[in-house]
């Protein structure tokens, strides 16, 4: 009885969180800043996950990824379950032929194929480049960082004077631990409606 106890309380503990599953090189930033700022000044909480293992990203194997989801609403309970992929993701199976947020939405949010009952907790948010134009904010000389044309990892890797994306993420959240950067949510408007999107599935 005190184990099944232990087990339900558990359990109990994800149906506050919204899960956000990221390619995997995105992770550390979620657990090791925003998951810690978005609660600290939304009240929203959130866990992330890696969509594959390793290197391998899994979010365009509908098949496994629907299967997946469909796990983490019903057995983690969790209280909703946001899929996230870039617009430019290294994790496409398949050579895209658009460039358009809303054309790629389109086209893959029906290949999750998620039971019915559980379709109104699984969100599907494209990012309109890279996560790097959400990283660009922290430069206070430039006023936007939506362009798509716009290569943000370049920018990033010159801003912060480092070689490869993963020292991208590891001096940024150095830096926003320190408090010698911050984001600005006003120089990205992927960034504000992530946010906005957070909160409406938070208060569902």
């Amino acid at each position: 009885m005190r184990r099944a106890k232990k087990r339900d309380k558990k359990f109990l503990g994800n149906s506050d969180k919204i899960l956000l599953v990221v390619e995997n090189s995105e992770k550390l930033f979620f657990q090791g800043y925003f998951n810690h700022f978005i609660e600290d000044n939304y009240s929203i909480r959130v866990a992330v996950k890696s969509s594959g293992s390793g290197d391998k990203c899994e979010i365009t194997n509908f098949k496994k990824m629907s299967r997946k989801i469909e796990s983490f609403l019903i057995k983690d309970m969790y209280k909703a379950v946001f899929l996230m992929i870039d617009l430019d993701s290294k994790c496409f199976y398949s050579e895209r032929n658009h460039n358009c947020l809303v054309e790629l939405k389109k086209e893959y949010f029906p290949k999750y194929n998620i039971d019915k009952a559980l379709r109104d907790r699984f969100y599907l948010f494209v990012i309109c480049n890279e996560i790097e134009s959400w990283f660009l904010t922290i430069n206070k000389n430039k006023k936007h960082t939506n362009n798509p044309t716009e290569n943000h990892k370049k920018e990033m890797m010159n801003f912060l004077n480092v070689r490869n994306e993963k020292e991208i993420v590891e001096k940024m959240l150095a830096e926003l631990k320190k408090g010698s950067i911050s984001l600005d949510f006003s120089k990205n408007t992927s960034l504000q409606y992530f946010i906005k999107k957070l909160k409406e599935f938070n208060n569902k």
